[in-house]
């Protein structure tokens, strides 16, 4: 039986062996040995069928070593020493560069394992040896080698693997190895390009995936097109009735951030035969390089590059950022992973025990606690921020990355783009934390910058996300309504109104029109209302606005619920419903003028907004509330009943209609008489 030693510290050793009646005499002569040394072993103590080992002398971790006694020998492994204050204090390399780094005479290839026991990097079928140096396999190879594919050999725990760099800024096809690309290469004009300035707090985010974008049959948009990041800037679409697609349609809406779904490397999806299978791309495999099915030429490495550039730059020209969406809380496959390959057991979160965490319930944790894990992040985001002119991020599961990590991404995206969008998933997840460390709403606080998704706002307005009969204000005639006024003004217990972002939907789960027909027993005509007062309201609250592509035109996903992998008519933006309710967009563009346009809509402070925005009585559950912008005074009104309710106008004068969802116009003295489920904003001018 071949039994296996663990090092668990720089001065310890743990051994799995069966029983022994005397283990002091019987290890009396232990040893460690590698090629360059051997180490005496003191025997300590026997924890189960465990036997722990001491040095005198700290074990250098990047030798393959064995452990030997009594004329047998037994490999030994790293083992816990990985997850060690010491191991990151000593290994640490915040200064280096990682990946391949590619000049026209020479590529250097750099990687981090301190417990690798030799690294190479392979090309052209040609083994080129690294050399170490304080935690760094490094090798410079002469000559022009871009677009050249290769692949990283690593022996860790007495295994040799061939795995792709995880700092890869190219892939081919399928991700079968990394390539050598420049990251600076760039479409015409993008280097001088004009990047949109927009304050954080008067965004409003509009969420969607490339692929769902293009892939309707009436979207006008070219079938090379479709499914692409050409798909996203093809201008000029339209429907066969006229009715623009596209970009010129989102353009259209006033919304100032498009949010992609995952656009890096993921598992489930084929390059080339993307149609045979669907995924939204929360299956991440390497961060730094877009994903080969959004691309036209996903066997040219450095055309992705290319298209997510123009894509970027494409609308930063029409006055929208992108944000996207990144999945750094865990990996697809933690065992096949490169992290995993090159220091076992570091990249990963454990509890006490030993067990893994998984609390991203995907069957592993990333450790972004431990230093050079962290680092991964912020080099994979600062590449994106630099080489690509990102406007944000989108955190998904938040609440499994630590706050001390988020601080260091606050700090370095901060520092080169104050307006720089930075939003999360802040759920409190059973992951290997203390709730103190966890990027939380709670502890919010330490990170100034960066926003929440508001569950509460979400199920307030809607029900509990997670039982699809429950209802809320809005489609449980008026439910929660002692809790409205707050969530208007943004006042929550452990959120601050410049982190909260708003939204009623989103790519998870039912769609807001998909769960009101679930949960409400109204006519269609009244559930379309329903769900218009709802996506209003979210747009015209203190906060930042949130929506999901299509919600302006009652997305539906036929009922389904996760539809991550549902396939393409699920999940495709339906644009025969674009044009259907066309008024009702209108309506909702009106919306976004009212909050980009008026201070009092979009106010970061709670002086200002107590002393701007005031409730006043309403029959319940009827809500009403009055602002007051500099030269205008708004009145806005939501009848959340099938019933007619007249609300006694609390300000002098006469207020002419701006928005309503049951009539086209009109003027309103005294009093407002408001129809089932009507949302109303009503305004004045103060001066003249």
């Amino acid at each position: 039986m071949t039994y296996v030693g663990y090092i668990d510290s720089f001065h310890e050793i743990n051994l799995s062996y069966h029983s022994l009646e005397n283990p002091a005499h019987y290890f009396k002569h232990a040893v460690i040995r590698c090629d360059h040394a051997t180490i005496p072993l003191f025997y300590s103590c026997q924890h189960d069928n465990y036997y722990t080992f001491k040095t005198d002398v700290p074990i250098e971790l990047h030798h393959r070593w064995f452990i030997e006694f009594n004329n047998e020998t037994y490999p030994v492994h790293t083992g816990s020493v990985v997850r060690t204050t010491a191991f990151d204090e000593k290994f640490q390399q915040q200064g280096t560069e990682y990946g391949s780094i590619y000049h026209p005479d020479s590529t250097q290839f750099t990687l981090w394992s301190p417990v690798a026991s030799m690294a190479e990097v392979v090309m052209d079928d040609v083994v080129h040896t690294m050399h170490y140096e304080d935690g760094n396999w490094t090798v410079t190879i002469p000559g022009d080698h871009y677009l050249k594919p290769y692949l990283l050999g690593v022996e860790t725990n007495h295994d040799y693997h061939l795995i792709i760099d995880p700092y890869t800024k190219g892939l081919t096809l399928n991700a079968a190895k990394g390539v050598v690309i420049d990251p600076a290469i760039e479409p015409a004009g993008f280097s001088s390009h004009q990047v949109p300035f927009v304050k954080p707090e008067e965004s409003i985010i509009y969420e969607v995936h490339v692929r769902d974008f293009s892939m309707h049959q009436n979207s006008g948009i070219a079938k090379q097109h479709q499914g692409k990041f050409s798909g996203m800037i093809q201008p000029g679409t339209s429907t066969p009735s006229g009715c623009t697609t596209g970009i010129d349609y989102i353009a259209s809406l006033g919304i100032t951030h498009v949010e992609l779904l995952p656009i890096n490397d993921f598992a489930k999806v084929d390059d080339i035969k993307f149609h045979e299978s669907y995924n939204w791309g929360y299956d991440p495999m390497y961060f730094q390089t877009p994903d080969g099915s959004f691309s036209e030429r996903p066997d040219h490495p450095e055309v992705r590059l290319l298209e997510l550039k123009e894509l970027i730059m494409t609308y930063h020209e029409r006055g929208i950022g992108i944000i996207l969406d990144v999945v750094f809380n865990h990996v697809f496959d933690r065992q096949t992973s490169s992290f995993e390959k090159l220091v076992p057991g570091y990249f990963f979160r454990y509890f006490d025990d030993l067990s893994l965490s998984n609390g991203t319930g995907v069957g592993n944790d990333f450790a972004t606690e431990r230093l050079m894990a962290r680092k991964f992040i912020v080099d994979s985001l600062l590449y994106y921020a630099d080489y690509f002119k990102v406007d944000g991020f989108r955190f998904d599961l938040m609440g499994a990355i630590d706050i001390a990590t988020m601080k260091m991404i606050d700090a370095a995206l901060y520092e080169r783009n104050p307006n720089i969008l930075l939003l999360g998933e802040g759920w409190n997840l059973q992951t290997a934390l203390p709730n103190s460390h966890k990027t939380v709403p709670s502890n919010g606080h330490l990170v100034p910058h960066i926003h929440f998704f508001n569950d509460f706002f979400r199920d307030t307005l809607k029900g509990n996300n997670f039982d699809i009969s429950d209802t809320g204000y809005m489609n449980g005639y008026g439910k929660y309504h002692d809790r409205m006024f707050n969530l208007f003004t943004g006042q929550y217990y452990d959120m601050h109104v410049r982190q909260t972002i708003n939204y009623c939907e989103v790519h998870d789960n039912h769609t807001l029109f998909d769960r009101i027909f679930y949960s409400s027993k109204q006519s269609s005509d009244e559930m379309l209302l329903i769900h218009q007062m709802a996506t209003i309201f979210t747009i015209l609250s203190q906060g930042v606005p949130f929506i999901h592509a299509g919600q302006e035109f009652f997305r539906t996903k036929y009922g389904h619920g996760n539809t991550y992998n549902l396939g393409d008519y699920i999940n495709r933006l339906n644009w025969n419903k674009r044009q259907m309710y066309n008024s009702e967009i209108e309506l909702f563009k009106k919306a976004v003028a009212l909050k980009r346009t008026y201070e009092v809509f979009r106010l970061t402070d709670y002086q200002d907004i107590t002393s701007r925005i005031m409730g006043f009585d309403c029959p319940a559950p009827v809500f009403g509330a009055l602002l007051f912008d500099t030269e205008v005074e708004f009145i806005l009104l939501l009848n959340p009943t099938a019933e007619l309710q007249t609300v006694e106008i609390p300000r002098l004068g006469v207020f002419k209609i701006v928005l309503s969802t049951t009539r086209s116009s009109g003027r309103a003295s005294g009093q407002y008489i408001l129809k089932p489920f009507e949302t109303t904003v009503l305004t004045k001018r103060t001066s003249y």
